[in-house]
């Protein structure tokens, strides 16, 4: 029998699990080892300039839905056509979301 295929979830799961260990790995280094930085000028940043360490990678706190997060909530409900088109027209041609056209729309009603 053939092996199971693996879907894009696990491999993503596993690429994480190797991205984690590969920074454990490097926050355990010794000090001893550490190559010791001196530290930046504070005049203008030079282009040799080394950037700042990044903090280490925490899946349980920071993913792809907390970084898209906007702090609406979801709505679904039915509209005409036209409507659906003037909101997606509306959006696009100022550069936003249907949510954030919508969001004026309403803001402008209640200001009367």
């Amino acid at each position: 029998m053939a092996p199971k295929s693996r879907n894009k979830a696990s491999m993503d799961a596993e690429a994480v699990a190797r991205m984690m260990a590969a920074q454990d790995e490097e926050d355990t280094v010794p000090a001893a080892e550490a190559v010791p930085q001196e530290p930046a000028p504070r005049a203008a940043p030079t282009p040799s300039a080394k950037p700042q360490p990044m903090p280490a990678f925490d899946p349980g706190k920071i993913d792809g839905r907390t970084l898209r997060k906007t702090g609406r909530e979801p709505f679904a409900t039915r509209i005409k056509p036209e409507t659906h088109e003037a909101l997606r027209r509306i959006a696009y041609h100022r550069r936003i979301t249907i949510a954030e056209a919508l969001e004026m729309a309403v803001a402008e009603f209640d200001r009367g």
